[in-house]
């Protein structure tokens, strides 16, 4: 029983994050439409579900635990992601004909190695405070403290990059 409470949980938890993500993708769209109220209600729908989203994962894994752990996965994590999990997505969707979802994968792999390096670098040499993060809105590469003209991994503008605050 605990097993199957288990797996239903975690299913929950995927169906509220992928519920989260497509409300944010259509409240913008219905933004751009004119539809500001539904907008409105789509964001916070979606801001609710990340909430039981994160909730639901602290069911499941339990607490917030030590930092120093949990950065250490990370570096396991972003080293798996970059040199294994993406490519090998990548490869099997350019082998089904799906190449623009081949060329994302191809991308995130991408940006997990440039995550884990800065992850590296801040875990070894420390960085300042006065350091700041710019996400790039369509790939998900990160720049430090000034974003180039053009993103390194997908090519988009300078201002598709966000400061993370």
């Amino acid at each position: 029983m605990a097993d199957n409470l288990n797996s239903d949980m975690a299913q929950a938890f995927a169906y509220m994050s992928k519920s989260s993500v497509l409300n944010r993708l259509y409240a913008a769209k219905l933004k751009r439409d004119g539809w500001t109220l539904h907008s409105k209600l789509l964001r916070a729908m979606a801001r609710a579900e990340e909430i039981h989203a994160r909730r639901t994962l602290m069911y499941i894994r339990g607490k917030i635990g030590d930092t120093a752990g949990y950065l250490e996965g990370m570096l396991q994590c972003k080293g798996r992601d970059n040199t294994q999990k993406y490519p090998q997505i990548s490869e099997q969707l350019n082998e089904t004909g799906k190449k623009k979802a081949a060329e994302a994968f191809g991308q995130f792999g991408e940006v997990a190695k440039v995550h884990l390096n800065l992850l590296k670098e801040v875990l070894e040499e420390g960085a300042h405070d006065s350091t700041n993060y710019y996400v790039c809105q369509i790939c998900g590469n990160i720049a430090v403290d000034k974003p180039s003209l053009k993103c390194p991994v997908c090519n988009a503008v300078q201002e598709k990059f966000k400061i993370e605050d």
